[in-house]
């Protein structure tokens, strides 16, 4: 009699449920929850950061600081258009200065990072003189007052903890999917519209053309976390592409500002043609980035913005209610006006089937 097969065997070719992130929202509670859940764990982990440090070099707590009072104000944006605009605009101005009081304790980190990058396929002893000569440390970050690291942390722990309350608090005009579509259509547009005024520039542009278009970039990438409970697909695929694309525009504006140092160094050197070298590399890398950027840049910002907060939609109520049957709102019936009405874009649309014909279609 041949030996029966172990439970656990049995058991193993069920895959388990994948767990749900705790930074996106969750089927079975209302948006508005989720949205303060979200926004309250930002703020918590960001305390954790300041108030409970591993490591002695406090250079990752400072950036995951800075990280997560990103992803808070790219959630007080998305509700913009459904909550009160004057409170949105004052805690985002105090999260931006809670920002900017520690960008430079960063600073010569990321600059002795940049560096790296640009000597990364050359002999130590060229990154060593460049370093030597601009005058930033490759391996470390330079020194600062610890008295004034301390202070801008508590700082920063009191702007956290003003936030999260003001965020509870906020009140939002719409419910469901009419509560956040009409920040992500927003989001959308601008960073498509940033993307097109940076083909115009073109990749040798040295403004701050490219430092906006991340921003915005950043801001569509966190507010997307929000839906990661989604079933996997052509949200998550747009995640991490988006996340892709802000990285690279990260890189970007590292070496930009790396450039307008090595800009400023010249001016206290006779002899220019010691930082030709220097130009030359950032200049190439510059270009073999953007070309990057404008290549990702192509796929994410082909759709018109209410094409794709349609699509958007689709997945959405796909999730929301698993066990509908039938197509959600076709593609040619959301590039028709008859289908969904310009100022209902956040309002519940109809499910329809497949026998529904198109607009116009006999």
């Amino acid at each position: 009699m041949p030996a029966s097969k172990p439970k656990s065997a049995a058991r193993a070719k069920t895959p388990p449920t994948p767990a749900e992130s705790l930074d996106a929202l969750r089927r079975r509670e209302s948006v508005r929850n989720g949205l303060m859940r979200i926004g309250r764990r930002h703020a918590a982990v960001a305390l954790q950061r300041i108030e409970h440090p591993k490591k002695t070099d406090r250079t990752e707590d400072i950036h995951q600081v800075r990280v997560h009072g990103k992803r808070l104000r790219a959630l007080l944006r998305l509700l913009k258009p459904v909550t009160d605009v004057e409170a949105v605009t004052r805690e985002n101005l105090r999260l931006q200065e809670m920002g900017r009081s520690l960008s430079g304790f960063r600073d010569a980190f990321v600059a002795g990072e940049t560096l790296k990058r640009v000597f990364e396929d050359t002999a130590p002893r060229r990154m060593r003189d460049a370093a030597r000569m601009l005058g930033v440390k490759p391996h470390a970050a330079r020194a600062r007052s610890k008295e004034d690291l301390d202070l801008a942390l508590k700082n920063a722990a009191k702007t956290l903890r003003h936030v999260a309350d003001e965020f509870r608090n906020l009140p939002i005009s719409a419910r469901g999917w009419a509560s956040i579509a009409p920040g992500l259509e927003k989001s959308y547009r601008r960073a498509r519209a940033g993307y097109k005024r940076c083909v115009r520039r073109g990749a040798g542009h040295l403004g701050d053309c490219f430092h906006t278009w991340r921003k915005r970039v950043k801001d569509l990438g966190y507010q997307l976390e929000i839906l990661d409970n989604l079933k996997p697909g052509e949200v998550h695929r747009q995640r991490k592409e988006f996340r892709r694309l802000g990285a690279l525009l990260g890189d970007d504006h590292d070496y930009v500002v790396f450039a307008a140092h090595v800009r400023e160094r010249e001016q206290h050197y006779e002899d220019l043609a010691n930082f030709q070298p220097v130009r030359k590399r950032l200049k190439r890398r510059l270009k073999t980035l953007r070309a990057k950027e404008f290549a990702v840049a192509r796929n994410l910002f082909g759709e018109k913005p209410r094409l794709w907060i349609t699509r958007l939609y689709d997945s959405w109520r796909m999730w929301k209610n698993p066990d509908a049957t039938g197509l959600v709102i076709t593609v040619e019936r959301a590039e028709s006006a008859s289908a969904i009405p310009p100022r209902s874009l956040g309002a519940p649309q109809p499910i329809l089937t497949s026998s529904d014909q198109t607009p116009g279609a006999k």
